[in-house]
């Protein structure tokens, strides 16, 4: 009997960025679900021996988002070895990927290699449309195959790869059939897959479908609205297995888990393991009605779950309404975030700039009421993308409003067609603005001083890297860490640079790279000062004026719309009596302030009434309250912080010090350096540099043993 050799690569396809490079990071941040998944389906062909006795079947996996693709290496095997079948599977494409993915299907294609192209876009449109669309018309006319639909369904994969193997490949595969997937392999990480990733993570898609009808969403055309699940019993015993393996951690991947037919068992049998000793942790995907779930989030808290994330999409009821998101209640936003909060389990929500009824300045009061009102943890914000397989695509093209040519740029971050309400270029100005706002200092004081002692180290890590992201404009589940480049993997549209021209790119990359990473360090210090002891009572009074002042704000800003003086001058008199009220219990009351401090508190109190005196004696104008928000936010809340918390008012002093010594030594003001208080400045950087990281190192430790 001859023996056939098959070998498949699937390739998890990157996408570019605005400069024509690849996305790619030295380490990711989630690893590939369908990567897993197609790896651990073609496993189970080769062990049951599903394509014949005599056909040895491999299998390999790569991750453009963290691998460099060894395009030529594996073209070169090709035609070195004409008694193995290489196939290419490009595989979980979505659109914004697809240009990336099309460029290598060509160049496979280019040295005679079967190219197999699957994923949302492909499954999205070919489900959509009567005909292909032009991209993927392209794609066929150069021999590539399309595969629409899931690969567990019975013999699927097996038949597909068999026409591989004997060269009669068809030009497109439709897999209408739903899969049952209970008995289906559960996907497995490899261990060297994983390790290009900063923790090691393990995810798992529970379930498919949504029973919901949300007109943005590709997920209900491609996976139904039906409900199917895998056996609680084969995911119990695969993250059994993986414990032994160092994997502790799970994002389970479903688009709704609380409507998964098994949730219940699975909990339990989480559940059952953590009292065993196998602290397993996960955070999952769920809609806005969830909480309500009888047993839910007590069994979700129980089970492991860190985090919850929450399409909550828009806290406007009118753009909630357009998108057939009938069962968001915004009026019942901020009691869910605090029913989550009760369960000790972190609220992470989606929420979507450009929505129908959005204008630049709807969307500023909604960060504040999504800040300040529904005082949830996190935030990811996305521009509204009519994404092909969705019915907001479908829609725009049947009424042939124009969209973007380019699909690299469907990610969710980039102006795909013209807003109504918002001008182009501000509509993307307005989504980083939104970032900046969430993550902006105060709020994360307020969100660290909010959460548990058991939940504190969790969010503050989760609060550096969505920080970080804001630098690079970039949203944080698609990028890593440090990111790398190729000189010659390039977008084809862009010329590739000189090596010289490269270099100099590099170098840049790295400058930044060091100053934000620099930046970041001093930035958490503080952050760190402020809320690292929440018990403690100048913490809680810190928590007081914060909330009483977040509160204040959003009323302040309605005020402003409406030009109601009278009402804005009330609001201000009821923070500054507030504040002094809570300063002077604290003053009187307070347990660990020396006299010192306890007179500083006294000072401040008496320099609030005496503002609030000179406020009093004037008529009510919209300039008095304004100059009054003014020493709120940069005096009053800055004055106690740095009072009352120790070292607070060293580490801004020293940052003060730091940058204006960077700026006079670059612009050669030497006589204005402060020498003398050089060597202060260095023990205390270096006193508190090291505290700062040892206790942030241990307790990154703690949150992530399986990397040490």
């Amino acid at each position: 009997m001859n023996t056939k050799s098959m070998r498949v690569v699937y390739i998890l396809p990157s996408r570019y960025d605005d400069e024509g490079y690849v996305h790619r990071y030295w380490r990711g941040v989630l690893p590939s679900n369908t990567l897993c998944v197609m790896h651990s389906l073609t496993e189970d062909l080769a062990r049951s021996k599903a394509l014949g006795e005599a056909v040895d079947l491999s299998v390999e996996v790569y991750d453009d988002s963290v691998q460099a693709l060894p395009v030529e290496k594996l073209i070169r095997q090709h035609q070195r070895r004409p008694h193995e079948r290489l196939v290419i599977g490009l595989v979980g494409v979505q659109s914004n990927m697809f240009p990336r993915a099309s460029d290598l299907a060509l160049r496979f294609r280019q040295a005679n290699i079967p190219v197999l192209i699957g994923g949302f876009h492909v499954s999205g449109v070919l489900k959509l449309f009567d005909t292909p669309t032009p991209e993927l018309q392209h794609l066929l006319q150069h021999g590539v195959t399309l595969v629409q639909g899931e690969a567990e369904a019975p013999n699927a994969l097996a038949g597909i790869l068999k026409d591989a193997l004997e060269n009669r490949l068809e030009p497109i595969y439709r897999i209408t059939e739903l899969p049952v997937i209970a008995d289906a392999p559960v996907p497995q990480p490899s261990d060297d897959y994983l390790k290009r990733f900063m923790a090691s993570m393990g995810t798992i898609d529970t379930s498919r479908g949504c029973p919901f009808n949300c007109s943005f969403c590709t997920i209900i055309n491609v996976q139904g609205r039906k409900m199917r699940s895998r056996s609680a019993s084969a995911i119990l015993k695969t993250i059994e297995e993986n414990y032994e393996r160092g994997f502790r951690i799970y994002f389970f991947t479903d688009d709704n888990l609380s409507r998964s037919p098994v949730w219940e068992s699975l909990f339990d049998g989480l559940i059952e393991l953590r009292k065993a000793g196998k602290a397993i942790r996960f955070m999952m995907q769920v809609d806005t009605q969830a909480w309500k779930i009888p047993r839910f989030r007590e069994k979700a808290s129980q089970a492991g779950c860190s985090m919850a994330f929450i399409g909550m999409e828009s806290v406007n009821p009118a753009n909630l309404e357009a998108m057939g998101k009938k069962q968001n209640k915004v009026e019942e936003f901020a009691q869910m975030v605090q029913a989550w909060r009760e369960a000790d389990i972190l609220v992470h929500v989606g929420y979507i700039i450009g929505l129908p009824y959005d204008t630049p300045e709807s969307v500023r009061k909604d960060i504040h009421v999504l800040k300040d009102t529904m005082k949830v943890d996190q935030a990811s914000f996305f521009m509204l993308t009519p994404i092909p397989g969705s019915r907001d695509h479908l829609d725009m093209v049947r009424k042939q409003i124009p969209l973007d040519a380019d699909l690299n740029n469907f990610d969710s971050f980039h102006e795909t067609f013209r807003h109504s309400n918002i001008l182009p270029g501000a509509w993307r100005k307005l989504y980083e603005e939104a970032w900046d706002q969430f993550y902006a200092r105060e709020n994360m004081v307020n969100i660290l001083l909010r959460a548990s002692k058991n939940q504190y180290w969790n969010i503050f890590w989760q609060l550096i890297w969505n920080r970080y992201a804001t630098f690079y404009r970039t949203h944080p589940m698609l990028m890593g860490f440090f990111r790398r480049r190729n000189r010659t993997d390039r977008r084809p549209s862009f010329r590739l640079e000189s090596r010289w021209r490269y270099f100099l790119r590099r170098i840049k990359d790295v400058q930044y790279q060091i100053k934000v990473l620099v930046q970041l360090f001093f930035e958490f210090q503080e952050v760190w000062l402020l809320t690292r002891r929440p018990d403690d009572e100048r913490a809680f009074t810190l928590r007081k004026l914060h909330e009483r002042w977040a509160d204040a704000q959003q009323r302040l800003i309605e005020s402003d719309l409406s030009g109601q003086c009278d009402l804005a001058a009330k609001e201000i008199r009821e923070v500054l009596c507030s504040a002094a009220d809570s300063l002077r219990q604290l003053a009187t009351s307070g347990r660990h302030l020396s006299q010192r401090v306890r007179r500083r508190l006294d000072a401040k109190v008496h320099e609030i009434e005496t503002r609030l005196q000179s406020f009093e004696m004037q008529r009510p104008s919209w300039r008095s309250v304004i100059a009054l928000e003014s020493y709120i936010s940069e005096n009053l809340l800055n004055g106690y912080e740095e009072l009352a918390i120790r070292y607070v008012a060293k580490r801004r002093y020293f940052n003060k010090l730091r940058r204006s010594t960077i700026e006079n030594l670059r612009s050669g003001h030497w006589l204005h350096l402060h020498l003398f208080s050089f060597p202060h400045a260095l023990l205390f950087e270096v006193s508190m540099g090291i505290r700062f990281a040892i206790a942030t190192w241990r307790n990154f430790a703690d949150e992530h043993p399986e990397t040490m």
